[in-house]
C-alpha cells in the first residue's frame, strides 16, 4: 500500500493520489508553481603579486593569491565563462615579501596550496589542501623544499642530520607525512613528481644519483649520470624531466653537444648524442617531454651569433623523437629589441608541446603595467606552428598547465584607471 508518508519529498508539487474520486480543489487550494531563484553572483577576488594558478577537472581553473590588505592567501575559482563560483580563505597571518613563492599543485578531487614566505614574523613553507568547491578539511601544515605531487601523495625534502637531506611524503586525506627516502650525504639535491612515482636526485662531484619513491619503484640509488659516461666531453650542466613515470636526463657538454637518456625502471637507457648543438651564451630556460617528443628550449643572445648589436635574444627549440632516431631545431621567435621574453612553460596537448612565454616591454612606462601579452607556439613532430600572441597588459602572468585539448594562462589585470597599487582581477587565457 502506498501512502501519503512515503511520498513526502513530492507532496508540495504534485501531491498524493488515490483510487477514490476527489473534489476539483478551489483555487485557492491549487498549488503554486515553484519559483526557481537563481543564484547571486559572486563578486571576482582582487589578488595583489604573487599569484599562482591550475586547471581542475571540470574546466574551472584555481587561482591562488595574495590578498595583501587582509593578510591570507585565498583562492578563487572560474568558470569556462570568467564568472567566478566561489572564493575562499585557505591561509591567514601572511605577508609578502620580494622572494615569497605561491603555487597551486593539482590533487585527485582538488588541489594544495603551497606558500613559501613570511607568517606570523616567521619565514615558513605551508601547504593546504582543498577541494574542488574550495573546503578545506586540516589547517595547514609545513611543508619543505620543491614541492611537487603525483597523483596520489605530496613529497618534499627536509634536512637531516649530518647535512643530508630526507624526502617526505603525505598521503592525501591523510593527517601525517611519513619519511620515503634518505639521500646520500653530501650532494646538492633536486625534486620531480611523474604521475606515480616522486624522484629524487642527488648532484655529487662526478656523477648524480637517483632514488625513486611510489608505483613499486625501488629506493636504492641508481647512478642515472656520471662523468665517465660520454668521453671527451666533459658536463657543462644537465635537466631534468618527468614524463608519465619516466625520468629523462639531458646532459649538456662543454662545447655545446646534447646527450639524453631515460629511466623508467632500474636501468637507464643508453646514451643518445643529438645532432644539434648549443652555443656558448644559450641560455636554457626548460625541458620537457609527452607521448612522442622531447624538447630542450633556450634563449640564444643575437649579438654572440653574428646579430645585429641590439642585445635582444631569440627563442630556440632542439626536439628529438624519445623512440627514435630524429632531432630537429627550431627558431620559436625571433629577437625583438622591443620585449623582454620570460618566465617561460610548457604542456603537451593532443598536437605535441606548447611552448609559452610571457613577454614585457623594454619601453619604461611607469603608469602602464610591466607585462604586455604572451605568445606561444606549438611543437610537433611535424615541425612548429605558427608564432601566435595574446595582448593583455598585465602585472603578473602565469602558467596553468594543460588540460590535454588546451592550455591555460592567468593574467592579473587592473581595472581601469588602477596604477597597480591596488588588488587586480584574474582573468584566464586559453590556448592553442
Amino acid at each position: 500500500m502506498r501512502t501519503c508518508a512515503a511520498a513526502l519529498a513530492v507532496v508540495a508539487l504534485v501531491g498524493c493520489h488515490s483510487s477514490k474520486s476527489q473534489p476539483a480543489p478551489s483555487d485557492a487550494q491549487k498549488p503554486t508553481a515553484a519559483v526557481v531563484v537563481p543564484p547571486m553572483p559572486v563578486a571576482p577576488a582582487r589578488f595583489s603579486r604573487p599569484i599562482a594558478a591550475v586547471r581542475s577537472p571540470g574546466g574551472v581553473t584555481l587561482v591562488a593569491g595574495l590578498v595583501a590588505p587582509r593578510s591570507v592567501i585565498a583562492v578563487t575559482a572560474l568558470s569556462r565563462d570568467g564568472a567566478t563560483r566561489w572564493t575562499r580563505d585557505v591561509i591567514s597571518g601572511v605577508s609578502w615579501s620580494p622572494n615569497a613563492t605561491l603555487s597551486v599543485l593539482r590533487a585527485p578531487g582538488g588541489s594544495v596550496v603551497v606558500w613559501r614566505g613570511p607568517r606570523s614574523g616567521q619565514e615558513v613553507t605551508v601547504a593546504r589542501a582543498i577541494d574542488l568547491e574550495g573546503v578545506a578539511p586540516e589547517e595547514p601544515f609545513a611543508v619543505g623544499a620543491a614541492v611537487c605531487a603525483t597523483e596520489a601523495e605530496l613529497a618534499w625534502m627536509d634536512r637531516a642530520p649530518k647535512g643530508s637531506w630526507v624526502v617526505m611524503t603525505r598521503a592525501f586525506g591523510s593527517p601525517a607525512p611519513s619519511l620515503a627516502l634518505t639521500l646520500p650525504e653530501d650532494r646538492d639535491p633536486a625534486l620531480l613528481c611523474g604521475v606515480r612515482r616522486v624522484f629524487a636526485l642527488a648532484d655529487g662531484e662526478d656523477d648524480v644519483l637517483l632514488s625513486t619513491w611510489g608505483a613499486g619503484a625501488r629506493t636504492t640509488p641508481l647512478r642515472a649520470m656520471a662523468g665517465s659516461d660520454l668521453r671527451g666531453e666533459d658536463e657543462r650542466g644537465h635537466e631534468v624531466y618527468a614524463v608519465g613515470d619516466a625520468l629523462g636526463v639531458v646532459r649538456i657538454g662543454a662545447s655545446g653537444g646534447i646527450a639524453s637518456r631515460e629511466i623508467s625502471g632500474d636501468q637507464p637507457s643508453p646514451w643518445r648524442r643529438l645532432r644539434r648543438k648549443l652555443t656558448d651564451g644559450d641560455d636554457v630556460t626548460l625541458v620537457d617531454a609527452d607521448a612522442r617528443l622531447a624538447l630542450l628550449v633556450f634563449t640564444r643572445d643575437a649579438t654572440a651569433a653574428g646579430g645585429d648589436g641590439t642585445g635582444a635574444s631569440s627563442v630556440e627549440a632542439i626536439v628529438w623523437e624519445r623512440s627514435g632516431s630524429h632531432d630537429a631545431a627550431y627558431q620559436l621567435a625571433a629577437p625583438d629589441p622591443a620585449a623582454v621574453r620570460g618566465p617561460f612553460w610548457s604542456g603537451a596537448v593532443s598536437g605535441g608541446i606548447v611552448v609559452g612565454w610571457a613577454e614585457r616591454s623594454t619601453k619604461v612606462d611607469a603608469s602602464g603595467a610591466p607585462i604586455v601579452g604572451m605568445s606561444y607556439r606549438l611543437v610537433s613532430s611535424d615541425g612548429v606552428g605558427e608564432l601566435r600572441r595574446i595582448e593583455r597588459a598585465s602585472d603578473e602572468l602565469v602558467d596553468a598547465d594543460c588540460d590535454g585539448a588546451r592550455c591555460y594562462a592567468v593574467a592579473l589585470r587592473r581595472a581601469s584607471g588602477e596604477d597597480g597599487t591596488q588588488p587586480e582581477v584574474s582573468e584566464v587565457l586559453a590556448y592553442p
